[in-house]
């Protein structure tokens, strides 16, 4: 059965932590035995002892406890509550446990009280230790917002740092990118002013390189024309003594050509029928009459019972004409002529000599009754 006498616990919160640190020392002390038979009848008292039987000894605390709670209690507490990011304050659990008892030593010394001196100098180290406790923990909490402070200057700093690098590094790769393209853009003006110049250069040689191609071409062709007429002078000279001396052969093959010698009516020729290519020589027979005049050709003098072509004379031709009139083709082909007939049919011929070919034009006009 506890006796002790039921105290009413008045205070601050440091008060209440010492009650509770002293009752857990308290917990250690040897637990109390009871005894029924001893604690049925307890023990009378003598009459000098009777006062101090009951009596507590004074707690060192207890003037703190029942002092009223110092106002710079509430201020600490408030004040880290403030500064200090700690999370919500939970209740102190109040433990209700009841100490063990201990025997009431009947011979202990009184105790003596403190003096109003003591209790307020304990008091004012209590102050002072609390207020250096508070003091401790604002330079602390200024320390670390100092430390926080420094370290996010710092983190800014760097961040300055890097983005001004950064920013350093694009300015200096623009820079170059814009050097480059500058460059580019010079060495493309440059190819193209010289692509430029070539091209100009290059017309004007060709402009030059035409202008005497035109010059010499022009003094081609006027030594050509005048080489052309030279030439046609020297030709149609060359055609008119041809023609004279054609005419006085004429004169002279008329009277052998005619005469009673038949052999002067045959003879070799190579003609070009007007729908054949390729020339082809025959042999030739004239077939003079009163009715019909003709020309038979054979493949060769032994042959000469059916001709391979009969070429009717008589009325027929429509004149004998030379190569310079309108068949140049055979101006390559020595004593080449043709025979136009009057139907639009032609045909080419040659002889073998100049004289075998003006006694050929004698037979035709002849047979044809045509004037050379």
């Amino acid at each position: 059965m506890n006796t002790s006498p039921t105290h009413k616990r008045k205070g601050g919160f440091l008060s209440q932590v010492f009650t509770l640190r002293r009752r857990n020392k308290n917990m250690h002390l040897t637990p109390y035995v009871q005894d029924p038979a001893a604690d049925a009848t307890p023990p009378t008292p003598p009459p000098k002892d009777y006062n101090r039987a009951f009596t507590r000894r004074p707690f060192l605390g207890d003037e703190y406890i029942n002092e009223k709670p110092l106002l710079f209690d509430l201020e600490l507490s408030v004040t880290a509550q403030q500064v200090l990011p700690h999370p919500p304050a939970q209740p102190i659990p109040f433990l209700r446990q009841i100490p063990p008892r201990v025997p009431v030593k009947t011979h202990s010394p009184p105790t003596t009280p403190l003096t109003p001196e003591e209790r307020a100098r304990r008091r004012l180290a209590a102050q002072r230790k609390t207020q250096l406790e508070k003091e401790a923990m604002l330079r602390e909490e200024h320390e670390r917002q100092e430390r926080r402070k420094r370290e996010k200057e710092d983190q800014e700093r760097r961040e300055r740092e890097e983005e001004e690098k950064r920013k350093a590094a694009l300015q200096e790769e623009l820079r170059a990118a814009a050097l480059r393209k500058a460059r580019m853009e010079r060495e493309e003006r440059e190819i193209e002013e010289r692509q430029l110049h070539e091209i100009r250069e290059r017309k004007q040689l060709e402009k030059e390189r035409r202008l005497q191609h035109t010059k010499e071409v022009e003094r081609w062709r006027a030594e050509q024309l005048q080489r052309a007429e030279s030439q046609c002078s020297e030709k149609v000279e060359e055609r008119r003594r041809s023609a004279e001396g054609r005419r006085v052969r004429i004169a002279r093959l008329n009277e052998e050509v005619f005469s009673s010698k038949a052999d002067k009516m045959v003879g070799w020729v190579s003609v070009q029928a007007p729908d054949m290519l390729a020339w082809k020589r025959r042999y030739y027979k004239f077939e003079m009459g009163h009715a019909e005049s003709k020309m038979l050709l054979y493949g060769n003098p032994r042959e000469v019972v059916k001709p391979l072509d009969v070429l009717p004379l008589d009325g027929r031709i429509d004149s004998l004409a030379e190569w310079y009139e309108g068949f140049e083709e055979l101006e390559a082909i020595p004593h080449s002529f043709a025979v136009r007939f009057v139907d639009g049919v032609e045909w080419r011929m040659y002889a073998d000599s100049a004289e075998e070919k003006d006694r050929l034009l004698v037979l035709l006009s002849e047979a044809a009754g045509i004037i050379l």
